[in-house]
Formats: C-alpha cells, sequence, structure tokens
C-alpha cells in the first residue's frame, strides 16, 4: 500500500506514473480510479475537507492493498487490483455520500458519473498514462509560473511576532485616511438603477501593506490578521473622532471586532456622538468573532443596540446562513458572499433549503456582498434579495449607468471585438 501522505503532489503523480508502468510490465489484472474532487464547488474553498476524503479513502485503501496517489490538481488516484472492485466501489459510494451536499452533486447519478474516471489498465493503459503525464506537465508549468511571479513581485514573507511588532509601530505613526476606502450598500430594484443607502468605511488591506510594509504578507497567519486587525480598529475610531469629512455626516456602517466595540476608543468615540446619529450608524461583526466567545458578542450586541446602533452579521456563505437564526441572535442585517457558484447551489438539490434559510431571515433584510457581476443581482432578485454590495455597484454608480445599460454596453464590446477578429481569423 502507498499513501505517500507526505510527499509532494508532483512527487505523487511520478510515483502514479511508475507505479501504473511497473504493473503494465508484470502484465497484472489491474484498475484505477480518478477520484476528481477539484470538481466540487463549495469544498474546494475547505483544504481540510480533502484531508478528510483522503484518509478515508487511504483506510479503505490499505485494507484491500491498493494504491493511493494524491495530485496537485486535489484529485485522487487509487490502482488496484480486480478482487479489490467491490470494496474500492463501496469505499466511493461512502465518500459521494459525505460530499453530497456539495453543488456539483446537484445533478444526481449523472453528478456521480462524472465524479470519478474509471481506467481497466489492461484496455486503458496508454489513456491512463497520458493523463498522468498531462497532470504532470500542468504542474510544472504552474511552477514555473509561479517562480517568475515570485521573481517579478515577491510573494512576501509571512506575518510572524516579529514583524507584526513593526508594522503595529507603523500603523501606530501612519495616517490612514489615503489607506481608508468607501463601497456603498446599494439597493437594487427593478428598474435596475442602484441606489446607495449607506458606505460601509473600511481600511484597504492592499493599499496598508503598500504604504507601510510591501514586503509582508499580512495575511499569511489567520489569528495574527485578526489581532492586526483589532489595532487598524482602533486607528479606525480615531480618524472617526477627529475627522470632519461630509460623508461621514450621512449613514455608513463600520466592520470591527467584538474587542474593538468594548474597548476606551469606541467609548470615545461614542461619545461624541448623539442617538439620532447612532441610529445611521452600523456596526458590522464578523461570524467567526460572535461565535468565538458568544458570551462576549451578547454583552456587546445589548450594549450596542441600548446605545442605538443598527448591527449586521458579516461573512455568511450559502452553507452557514441556514445555521443562523437572525432574530434570535438579534440582528437588523446579515451578509451573503456571492460566488459564480451560488446560482448552482440556488438551483441545486439543496437548494430548497437555501431559500427557506433566505426566507426564514427575510431577504429585504440581506444584504449580497461582493458582488461582481450582474449575475449576483439577477439571482439576488430571484431569492428576494434587494440589498447589494461589490464591484459591479461599483461601476454602475460611477457610470450612472443601471444594470440593463451596463449589460448593453458589454453586448456591444463584444460585438466590436467579434468584427475585428474575424478579419484577422480570416487571413490567418
Amino acid at each position: 500500500m502507498n499513501t505517500s501522505a507526505s510527499q509532494q503532489p508532483r512527487m505523487q503523480e511520478q510515483a502514479l506514473l511508475n507505479h501504473v508502468k511497473r504493473l503494465e510490465r508484470a502484465g497484472s489484472d489491474h484498475y484505477a480510479v480518478q477520484v476528481h474532487l477539484s470538481k466540487l464547488l463549495t469544498f474546494q474553498r475547505l483544504p481540510e475537507c480533502f484531508e478528510v476524503v483522503r484518509t478515508m479513502l487511504a483506510r479503505d485503501a490499505k485494507k484491500c492493498d491498493a494504491s493511493l496517489f494524491a495530485t496537485s490538481t486535489n484529485d485522487l488516484f487509487v490502482v488496484y487490483s480486480r478482487e479489490a472492485l467491490t470494496h474500492i466501489d463501496e469505499a466511493l459510494a461512502r465518500i459521494c455520500h459525505v460530499l453530497g451536499i456539495d453543488p456539483f452533486f446537484a445533478d444526481g447519478d449523472s453528478a456521480t458519473q462524472d465524479f470519478c474516471s474509471y481506467f481497466d489498465l489492461d484496455s486503458q493503459f496508454t489513456e491512463l498514462t497520458e493523463r498522468v503525464e498531462s497532470l504532470i506537465q500542468s504542474r510544472a508549468e504552474q511552477e514555473r509560473l509561479a517562480r517568475t511571479a515570485k521573481k517579478s513581485q515577491g510573494a512576501g514573507k509571512p506575518l510572524d511576532l516579529g514583524n507584526l511588532a513593526a508594522l503595529e509601530k507603523a500603523i501606530a505613526q501612519a495616517d490612514l485616511s489615503g489607506m481608508t476606502s468607501r463601497q456603498a450598500i446599494c439597493e437594487v430594484n427593478d428598474d435596475g438603477r442602484p441606489v446607495p443607502l449607506f458606505y460601509e468605511l473600511f481600511t484597504s488591506i492592499g493599499a496598508l501593506r503598500q504604504t507601510l510594509l510591501p514586503d509582508q504578507d499580512l495575511i499569511s497567519d489567520r489569528w495574527l490578521f485578526q489581532y492586526l486587525t483589532t489595532k487598524l480598529d482602533q486607528r479606525m475610531l480615531a480618524w472617526l473622532t477627529k475627522n470632519d469629512d461630509a460623508t461621514l455626516k450621512h449613514s455608513f456602517s463600520l466592520n470591527i471586532n467584538i474587542a474593538s466595540v468594548l474597548s476606551p476608543r469606541f467609548l470615545e468615540f461614542d461619545g461624541l456622538l448623539d442617538k439620532t446619529r447612532r441610529n445611521t450608524i452600523v456596526i458590522e461583526l464578523q461570524k467567526t468573532d460572535v461565535f468565538a466567545d458568544i458570551a462576549r458578542f451578547i454583552f456587546a450586541r445589548e450594549f450596542l443596540l441600548d446605545r442605538g446602533y443598527r448591527i449586521c452579521l458579516d461573512g455568511l456563505t450559502a452553507l452557514s446562513l441556514p445555521f443562523i437564526d437572525r432574530h434570535k441572535l438579534g440582528f437588523e442585517l446579515v451578509k451573503l458572499h456571492w460566488t459564480p457558484q451560488l446560482r448552482q447551489q440556488a438551483e441545486g438539490k439543496d437548494g430548497d433549503t437555501l431559500r427557506a434559510a433566505i426566507e426564514a431571515t427575510n431577504p429585504r433584510r440581506i444584504i449580497m456582498m461582493r458582488c461582481e457581476s450582474d449575475d449576483a443581482i439577477g439571482l439576488g432578485h430571484k431569492l428576494g434579495i434587494s440589498l447589494f454590495q461589490g464591484y459591479f455597484l461599483d461601476h454602475l454608480l460611477s457610470e450612472k449607468i443601471t444594470r440593463e445599460e451596463a449589460a448593453e454596453r458589454l453586448s456591444a464590446a463584444l460585438a466590436r471585438h467579434r468584427r475585428v477578429a474575424s478579419p484577422a481569423q480570416a487571413a490567418s
């Protein structure tokens, strides 16, 4: 049994190729299956789930003396004898069941069939080796491009306690006004014209890195980055306390940590506002921060509501929304992360669960965030959502156009591109 769990994917792909060639020379009766974990939509963003699947399949493969190999694409290959056919089929069926919530499986049996590619080494040896050699070549090309990009841009040093201290000192002394961004939360009704309701204020991490420590990767460590954001919160609150920007006289939202809400700096900021002013401010809290310490969240929530602020739960996805009770948690608004796969999730076999969760939450209280295309707004309207935030809305506002006018411009641009490309293609 060869799990090769500690090997790099490239080494495993080469080991797979060598193993298959040895079996072919020996003339043994073997099969291989490629498990296409790379086709998953939701779990592609959850690497820990891949590790669970690898472990499950490795244990089943060991029981029947099969060999398991991982690839750089997150796919798995199992090579096994004819005697192990039933055992491996049962193992794969269990894995499909565990992963069944993923939108990829929305098409039922046809998706399950596409999830696994089978090879008979007697008749499909060439097809299998070509598949593996293609993976090896693709991996080599990716590594070459990564090396080139690293030389030209620099990935940045990982954030650690040493450079965190230097960054914290730099933040304390820096003028953050040039790094503070505003993004509108808009209502988009049937006329397709976005109407800004309030603006989210936040510190641009990209601008922060470029200005203060361009050689640092600020998000390399999740918990150090979380600590860093508390320091940014303090500077943001200090800036708001002293700033007389006219835009701050209108409704806006702050995405800050619960620890920052309970800090002396927030109390100082709060003391400058009257009840009417607080009613126009939305405090956004991240779901990971909320559930990390429920008692602290409940105290912060009661304090914010008593002072007159509105609160919003940020960071929800199609998977987490069904587990959130907005009413019981006391949030006026929640933010749902849009992705290109959200339509597949909404229209797949678990779409009823998502639509029920949206209805229970109240679609009028959901902000669809990170909207990058018109499809986000179209899907949101289909689900009853009318509040949106993202670069596509920024584009509509800056151009002062509706989503329909944006679509017309895109169609016209594509038509021009086709007209330009056609003579060139004919000449070639």
